[in-house]
């Protein structure tokens, strides 16, 4: 049963307020209560009575058992990396990392009905020193991936354990992000892909930069960055993504042409290695396979042909989704026949009680979905010929 405390949870309510990106501020005006109240509610100091719990509950959108239960995992929660920090206050980015921990728990109870694949990512004790090509050819080794490019770089990390979600980001200006938990002693790895990339090209990048930040977790501190600090390591996940994309050795051959200095050859090429033209341009000029002044001409061209936001073909592939934690649900829900009544009061039982609109918005699940099989709705279930 889920871990009822004898008194108002004041952590609950920090949490909560820090999952709808609001101040103490923010909470005291629309209750109607000091910001004293509110930090003391917090701190565990002072309860709330009936009327103002009620009133909270209804401010945040968490229901009321939420702010008496306790978490069932003690979670240490690593460094998170957003590609776009400078670009995001620190409310924003507090708000998505309280939405990483609800989005973990909730996969904890799905868990318990489906087996999801182990962790696995490559050692990297034996780098002396963060070398990109090699950290990509070890990669390569460790998930049995070959000398080509890689379609969907997604599919690769859910498949070897990496939970990945592409929701809850559309109104902050926040690319993409990844994160690193202990829960128990177990390592769980997340990346967070924005739902602003209308490009499979650049979604396919940018889960990989991403899945970079989870190898080098233990590199860097980014509590200690400078902002060049960071702007260095987010240069050194873009070259790790490019070595894992674009294999050296098949690329240097297919610039072993004249056109290397053509922007139509990259443009054909994106759909060879599954990333935009640009980004090839810039693993080209790593490589050294072209000049800086090459380099230089060829991102003017993209830039003069308006390509910096939209290339060719960015609109003929489909965007590549996360379908690990989609797939779960749909066996819980729809061929196990679990009542989305049943998942929440799981959900509950295991110190997460939360509203069911919520539970379908961090999943991505269409609205009411978890009510589709309830007793009032029961899921029509049609048979082949």
């Amino acid at each position: 049963m889920s871990e009822y405390l004898t008194s108002f949870n004041g952590e609950r309510l920090k949490a909560a307020r820090l999952y709808n990106a609001m101040t103490i501020s923010d909470v005291a005006e629309q209750v109607g209560v000091s910001k004293q109240a509110v930090s003391q509610f917090e701190t565990n100091k002072s309860e709330p009575r009936l009327e103002t719990m009620i009133t909270l509950a209804a401010v945040l959108g968490f229901p009321r058992d939420f702010f008496y239960n306790a978490d069932q995992n003690k979670a240490v929660i690593g460094d998170t990396y957003f590609r776009s920090l400078a670009a995001t206050t620190n409310k924003e980015r507090l708000a998505q990392i309280e939405r990483v921990k609800i989005l973990v728990n909730i996969t904890n109870v799905i868990k318990k009905y489906i087996e999801f694949p182990k962790l696995q990512l490559c050692d990297i004790k034996k780098l002396k020193k963060i070398d990109v090509e090699e950290l990509a050819a070890e990669l390569r080794k460790s998930w049995g991936l070959k000398q080509q490019p890689i379609f969907n770089v997604i599919d690769e990390m859910e498949r070897h354990g990496i939970l990945v979600s592409s929701v809850f980001t559309n109104s902050y200006k926040i690319d993409a992000y990844s994160q690193m938990q202990l829960i128990d002693g177990k390592e769980v790895a997340i990346v967070v892909l924005g739902n602003d990339k209308d490009s499979a090209f650049r979604r396919n990048f940018s889960a990989a930069h991403e899945l970079g930040h989870l190898l080098l977790d233990d590199f860097y501190d980014v509590n200690d960055m400078s902002k060049l600090e960071y702007k260095e390591m987010e240069d050194t996940m873009n070259r790790f993504a490019g070595a894992l994309l674009v294999p050296i050795e098949m690329y240097t051959k297919d610039l072993m042409t004249k056109s290397k200095t053509d922007l139509n050859l990259y443009i054909q090429l994106k759909r060879k290695y599954h990333v935009s033209a640009a980004a090839l341009i810039v693993r080209a000029r790593h490589l050294e396979l072209i000049k800086q002044n090459q380099y230089q001409y060829l991102m003017k061209q993209l830039s003069q042909k308006g390509y910096r936001t939209c290339e060719p073909f960015d609109k003929e592939m489909p965007l590549m989704k996360p379908r690990y934690i989609h797939e779960a649900m749909k066996m819980i829900i729809e061929e196990d026949g679990v009542t989305g009544k049943e998942f929440m009061d799981e959900l509950s039982m295991q110190g997460m009680a939360l509203q069911s609109g919520m539970v379908e918005n961090i999943l991505n699940l269409p609205e009411g979905y978890l009510m589709q099989n309830d007793e009032k709705g029961k899921l029509v279930r049609l048979q082949r010929k």
